[in-house]
């Protein structure tokens, strides 16, 4: 099979997808809009034994083991008792594999070594702008005037991904949440051990999670409530400042060394959360999208790269057992919208239950927050537990 693929996005799902699709015999080359030192970039996010189990076929899973924190979580209320606790080491048994924290940089990083090492080419500085297609073929326009020419283009450009805009130009545009994402890493001499697990305070006025990486760096994490949608210039001119202070405020009566950490910390990351509409169709022609550029999720619940992963999966296998790529689109819409939609809703449905403190909801919480980790536990198996057995499905 000589047809060449053109993979636009080299985040956590590009390179594997390529991956994939090299692996079944496609000639596959992947388009980043950013440098190549973007990989440097980003915060820290939770990988789910959904995402790790696809991971782990092109990756030693070790790697991401050199700078992590692990997934596990204890409760402490506003006085600092510890009102319950999540522990993963059972999915080690019931999934092979343990969720953990990871910076996005070494996911990056290793992801991109791992199709390097496959002979992929990864093309750095090319922001897609426009494509067209024949018959037989469809050409990939960049912003430095360049073209590449392919036999289909899989877009894993992300929530703002510009071939969607490009492929459905009337479509519904995503809408701000009035919640940033919030976070940050620091350096403490009395948080250098790496702790077992994060821990996640309901300070009187507000949330504060923090956890000390294998390499004794505190990484935390927040939500920040603003009703305006900042600019991206402000993130960096104003925002950091605007959120220490809100941090500050808000956590004055809580432990000290909340406002420690955020006083410490060398690096402070916001993303503004946003809700991606629900598309009626993921692809078009020779242009199909992938993960976040399709099904768009909030980062609540930490499956925004595992369902991104799981993407790759099906698509793969279904250009395989399909000589049509346009039934394979078809079918991968079919076989992916329910179950991401169906954790899309999960995802939401925590994020409403992050507002702002009050007495009542703080004694409920405290004393019922127990029982619902438990009934969680259950309700996520059909979260993690995810497989796909293309031998099942009629093609």
């Amino acid at each position: 099979m000589d047809k060449k693929v053109l993979v636009i996005g080299a985040g956590v799902a590009g390179p594997i997808l390529a991956l994939q699709l090299k692996k079944i015999g496609f000639d596959v080359e992947i388009f980043e809009s950013r440098s190549e030192d973007n990989a440097k970039e980003g915060a820290f996010l939770g990988l789910t034994p959904n995402g790790l189990n696809v991971l782990k076929e092109f990756i030693d899973l070790k790697l991401l083991k050199e700078d992590y924190t692990p997934g596990s979580m204890k409760f402490f209320n506003s006085k600092g008792k510890q009102i319950a606790k999540l522990d993963m080491a059972y999915q080690k048994q019931q999934y092979g594999i343990e969720t953990i924290q990871i910076k996005r940089a070494n996911l990056n990083k290793h992801v991109r070594l791992a199709a390097k090492a496959a002979g992929i080419k990864i093309w750095y500085d090319k922001k897609f702008v426009r494509y067209h297609e024949t018959n037989e073929q469809v050409t990939a326009y960049f912003s430095d005037r360049t073209m590449v020419t392919g036999y289909i283009i899989l877009a894993c450009d992300g929530m703002f991904s510009e071939v969607r805009n490009q492929l459905f130009p009337n479509a519904s545009v995503i809408r701000y949440t009035k919640v940033i994402s919030t976070g940050g890493y620091a350096n403490l001499p009395e948080l250098s051990e790496p702790l077992d697990s994060i821990r996640m305070n309901f300070g009187q006025r507000g949330f504060f999670a923090y956890s000390v990486s294998d390499k004794g760096e505190v990484w935390w994490f927040n939500n920040y409530f603003r009703e305006q949608e900042p600019k991206p210039r402000e993130i960096e001119k104003t925002l950091h400042t605007e959120i220490r202070e809100y941090l500050a405020n808000i956590h004055q009566h809580d432990d000290p060394l909340f406002s420690k950490i955020i006083k410490n910390s060398h690096q402070i990351i916001a993303y503004p959360i946003y809700d991606v509409p629900k598309l009626s169709q993921w692809y078009k022609g020779r242009v199909c999208l992938i993960g976040d550029a399709a099904h768009g999720i909030s980062p609540h619940i930490g499956q925004g790269a595992s369902l991104a992963l799981e993407d790759t999966v099906v698509i793969a296998e279904l250009l395989k057992l399909n000589k049509d790529y346009a039934q394979a689109f078809q079918l991968f819409q079919a076989e992916r919208q329910s179950r991401v939609e169906r954790v899309i809703r999960s995802a939401r449905k925590v994020g409403n239950t992050k507002t702002k403190n009050n007495p009542i909801t703080a004694w409920f919480r405290d004393h019922l927050i127990c029982f619902f980790i438990k009934k969680q536990i259950k309700q996520l198996d059909w979260i993690y537990g995810w497989t796909f057995s293309p031998k099942n499905r009629s093609f």
